[in-house]
């Protein structure tokens, strides 16, 4: 599955850093957030937390409208 995320330079620094470890981003991502879950006791994902402005879809359709926005740029 694929998600769109938005993270802060600290934690991006953090994921880069367990990048050689795990192979990819995406792996060190998947990773953190199961070292998480498993350190705050649960037995599933952490909920799916939307913040910010934007249209309803933005994160399934986060592509098309940057690319729209870099078509009105040209």
């Amino acid at each position: 599955m694929r998600r769109t995320i938005s993270v802060s330079e600290a934690i991006d620094r953090l994921i880069k850093d367990r990048v050689a470890e795990e192979g990819s981003y995406s792996a060190a991502v998947a990773r953190l957030v199961e070292a998480g879950t498993r350190r705050l006791g649960r037995k599933s994902a952490l909920p799916y937390v939307a913040a910010g402005d934007g249209p309803p879809d933005l994160s399934i359709a986060a592509e098309r409208y940057v690319r729209a926005a870099l078509r009105r740029r040209t």
